[in-house]
């Protein structure tokens, strides 16, 4: 089948496509290059390549917790027919696909101003089981991620529904912690604000979408791959060097924020594709550093109690979290005074989880208290020399 690859009412290129094996065959045109997702370009050229991981990289995760299960009933091999139904839309950026003659636009089908579906988002919650009569045209065929997620319209604005792991559920209840972490010393543009939402007698954590219409969320992964990395390159300076180059507004402060929250949470999936950056698609200027989102694998969540405190592997630039830490060499912005009192936020918080229980709390808070010390002697250190 002939298609073409659209960024909203933009053609990009037009390709043969497989639908049997969900693979781009041919690149046939090319119409509009620069309006192409950056993650398909290699050396300033589109690659059919390049195209192709893209493309199944929207798909969803076959790591999803319990996906490969609901893949099974649906009598499906692989989670790119799915993204197939809803011809690729997202409610991250405005890409989408459609037959090479078919008469559609993007404002009759995006996520972004029309309905969807919810029965894919509960199926992939277990709320309900599969069956034919399901209506799965949903922007959750292409949420990426392990843990369970939905998309849901509360008051016409699109909200990300989210769960935990199966031991504890802290993850949800986390969200929410960094929350009053960014809110005490971050500015409210630097971060997506999360809630806790309770659902069927399940908690999950809950987050307004953070674009609008005429933008992208394009996560480190691709930015990171704009330039090669050369063996002797530290990763943080090659990428807060490529963000500069594309005169993304105070590139290292933000990323220098990041690295100090996600030390005080102890983040410990802080990869590159739950950080990255915001484009215009219409002027193609890259807006600025994405707020931060994504910060629930912290606080030792899937950590027994008993090892609460012991190293943990860091990212995305160090794997040692005070060697990631050292990475930043300016902290003028950073107000210790202004976490006076977050401990109680905290077990506030996770009091609220029935799963966890108080020597688990006392632990993660203690964590907590000694990253914080950590960061203002860091900051001590950096002011006296």
């Amino acid at each position: 089948m002939e298609y073409i690859l659209m960024n909203k009412e933009t053609q990009v290129l037009e390709f043969l496509y497989d639908s049997e094996i969900h693979t781009v065959l041919k690149i046939e045109q090319i119409f509009n290059p620069e309006y192409a997702p950056l993650g398909i370009i290699d050396n300033g050229h589109i690659s059919r390549k390049l195209l192709n991981e893209w493309w199944k990289d929207r798909a969803i995760p076959a790591s999803r917790s319990k996906f490969k299960e609901i893949l099974s009933n649906m009598n499906i091999t692989s989670s790119v027919e799915l993204l197939e139904l809803c011809y690729g839309l997202s409610l991250s950026d405005q890409y989408w696909i459609k037959e090479k003659n078919l008469n559609i636009s993007w404002k009759d089908i995006n996520f972004f101003e029309n309905g969807f579906s919810e029965d894919m988002g509960k199926l992939l919650m277990g709320e309900i089981p599969y069956s034919n009569h399901l209506n799965l045209f949903s922007p959750d065929n292409s949420s990426d991620g392990n843990l369970q997620k939905k998309w849901k319209i509360i008051n016409k604005d699109r909200y990300l529904i989210k769960g935990g792991n199966d031991l504890n559920n802290q993850e949800p209840f986390n969200e929410v912690i960094a929350t009053k972490l960014y809110e005490r010393i971050l500015n409210k543009e630097d971060f997506v604000p999360y809630t806790i939402i309770k659902e069927n007698n399940n908690y999950y954590s809950c987050c307004k979408n953070m674009i609008n219409t005429d933008e992208e969320l394009i996560t480190a992964f691709y930015i990171d791959r704009i330039k090669k990395l050369h063996g002797s390159d530290s990763l943080y300076e090659h990428y807060v060097n490529i963000c500069e180059e594309l005169k993304i507004p105070k590139a290292r402060a933000s990323i220098d924020k990041m690295i100090v929250c996600d030390y005080i949470l102890s983040n410990y999936d802080r990869h590159y594709r739950n950080f990255g950056v915001i484009r215009n698609i219409k002027t193609l200027q890259f807006k600025c550093i994405a707020p931060l989102f994504d910060s629930g694998s912290s606080l030792y969540a899937n950590t027994p109690t008993i090892h609460i405190g012991e190293n943990y592997s860091a990212k995305p630039f160090k794997t040692k979290p005070k060697e990631q830490l050292r990475l930043v060499k300016n902290l003028a912005w950073f107000n210790p005074d202004k976490l006076v009192g977050f401990t109680t936020d905290i077990k506030e918080i996770l009091s609220q989880n029935p799963l966890l229980d108080e020597n688990r709390i006392s632990m993660i808070c203690n964590e907590v208290t000694k990253h914080i010390k950590d960061v203002i002697d860091l900051k001590n250190e950096l002011e006296n020399n």
